[in-house]
């Protein structure tokens, strides 16, 4: 074990965490820091020592979420910490818990997808975000809860009040390898008695009292989640109803773009089959009611489970009219590669569909091709700011390129 210690009265970590700071990322650290060396992280040493680590540490992820609490006085045993994991939903329910809490009073803080780059980040992070909350008088610290964190120990050491499972389907198997590793894994992290544990379901037979001000059967899935949470918090029916009647969506999810234009443009980040078909299942239902077509695009992610892939290609090409077939984030695969293996998915019908390899040429293209009545889906990348191509992340946001091309519409 690689160990370096400094010389206090007492050659303890407990005896050197009270005195510095520490971090596990080399590029963070300042001097009289100590590195905290996870597995793999040798590497990393002689550039933490270079910027003036004054020690480090080798350190498991329950070691160094042991460590974190020391430092920081287990903040999580101090709030009232809510977990939520799984495939789809984990983003709009805690989003909803999070606004309904702020509206009855409490000081409430999410973490997730949209906050950082990691759904659920390292557990010191996690820890010291939970430090400063309370430091801010916080009260409750709603958190995503992704499979990786999970089989990687990114939340040991951390107390919740309440889990909830979402839903399990297919995702992440280029990491979890099989559907039953990746569920397993979700389902360990509900095995816990001690906190309140809300399963599907338990959530999907509670009754709503109120119309849902979201589109959507799994809007109202995500609602009734929300409903069972907040009731855990001890709010009481008024209280969630006044909260969660007048809720709205988080950014990227389901999400309106509105340009005065006649026909409808949705952005969602649905990334999995489940997740796709859920909201072009809602589009079909809009576009039934308004006499127009359903017009799909999306694309698939590199560098993540491939099987998916055909899946997605085929949810899309059942639920479309129309559809556009472009790039993800397709990282360092070959975006030519990955559209190739979604049209393994979709039989070879009249009904049409195109390839567009650009995705803004293909958000322009879709909606110049729309018509009064229609509604256009651009899907996967949700709230998104960046894509990345060949490695480097360029700026690029879903939502802003669908306002640029409506108004480019509107003046042709």
């Amino acid at each position: 074990m690689i160990e370096k210690q400094l010389k206090y009265k007492k050659n303890t970590l407990a005896d050197i965490i009270s005195v510095t700071m520490y971090q596990y990322d080399s590029r963070q650290i300042k001097p009289s820091d100590i590195y905290i060396c996870l597995p793999g992280g040798e590497a990393y040493i002689p550039e933490a020592l270079e910027k003036g680590a004054s020690s480090y540490i080798a350190a498991d992820r329950k070691k160094m979420a042991d460590l974190a609490n020391t430092y920081y006085d287990n903040p999580s045993k101090k709030l009232c910490v809510i977990g939520i994991t799984g495939t789809n939903g984990k983003t709009t329910v805690a989003h909803l818990v999070g606004q309904a809490l702020k509206k009855a009073g409490f000081n409430s803080y999410v973490q997730g997808t949209l906050t950082g780059k990691l759904t659920t980040p390292e557990s010191l992070d996690t820890i010291r975000a939970m430090s400063e909350h309370l430091k801010n008088k916080g009260t409750h610290f709603i958190m995503e809860v992704s499979s990786h964190a999970i089989a990687q120990d990114r939340i040991a050491g951390i107390t919740f009040h309440a889990k909830l499972l979402t839903n399990i389907t297919q995702d992440h198997l280029d990491y979890h390898k099989t559907f039953e590793a990746y569920a397993e894994t979700k389902l360990s992290f509900m095995n816990d008695k001690k906190p309140n544990r809300f399963l599907p379901e338990i959530t999907e037979i509670t009754p709503l009292p109120f119309p849902s001000p979201l589109p959507g059967v799994f809007n109202y899935k995500n609602m009734q989640a929300a409903v069972q949470i907040l009731a855990s918090c001890g709010l009481n029916e008024t209280q969630i109803q006044d909260a969660l009647s007048n809720a709205t969506s988080p950014p990227g999810r389901f999400e309106t773009i509105d340009e005065g234009q006649q026909f409808k443009v949705i952005v969602d980040y649905a990334h999995t089959p489940d997740g796709l078909q859920n909201v072009l299942q809602e589009a079909q239902v809009l576009a039934e009611k308004t006499h127009g077509k359903v017009r799909v695009l999306f694309g698939c992610g590199g560098e993540r489970d491939k099987t998916k892939r055909p899946k997605m290609g085929s949810i899309a090409h059942q639920y479309a009219d129309h559809l556009v077939i472009t790039q993800d984030n397709p990282r360092s695969e070959d975006p030519t590669k990955i559209i190739e293996e979604i049209l393994e998915g979709i039989p070879q019908t009249e009904k049409p569909y195109e390839i567009i390899l650009d995705r803004k040429q293909a958000i322009q293209h879709i909606i110049n091709l729309a018509q009064n009545s229609d509604i256009v889906m651009i899907v996967g990348k949700g709230h998104e700011t960046h894509q990345i191509i060949n490695g480097k992340t360029l700026p690029f946001d879903d939502r802003e390129e669908a306002r640029i091309a409506l108004k480019l519409k509107r003046k042709s």
